[in-house]
C-alpha cells in the first residue's frame, strides 16, 4: 500500500485513504475508497477499484484546488450567515 498519509472517513463503512508509495520506480499519490467488509473485524480494510493513483506532476493540478475549495467554502458560509 505504501506510506499513508492521510485518512478521511467518509461514512460508517468507508473511508478515503490518501498513500504515498513506489511502482516500478516511480512514485504515486494514491487516493483509494476501502472499505470494511466485516463489522466483526473493525481493524480490517480492504482497498476497491474507486480512486485515482497521481504521479507527482499530476498531483499538483487537485493540489491546487485547495486554495480554491477554502474559498469557496468561505463564501458560501458567509452568504448562509447574512440570509
Amino acid at each position: 500500500m505504501g506510506q499513508i498519509v492521510g485518512e478521511i472517513q467518509k461514512n460508517a463503512l468507508e473511508k478515503v485513504v490518501v498513500s504515498v508509495s513506489e511502482f516500478r520506480g516511480k512514485t504515486r499519490i494514491d487516493l483509494r475508497i476501502y472499505y470494511q467488509p466485516d463489522q466483526t473485524e473493525p481493524d480490517k480494510w480492504l482497498p476497491t477499484k474507486k480512486g485515482i493513483n497521481l504521479d507527482p506532476e499530476g498531483w499538483k493540478e487537485p493540489k491546487g484546488f485547495i486554495h480554491k475549495v477554502d474559498q469557496a467554502i468561505g463564501q458560501t458560509s458567509q452568504t448562509k450567515s447574512s440570509t
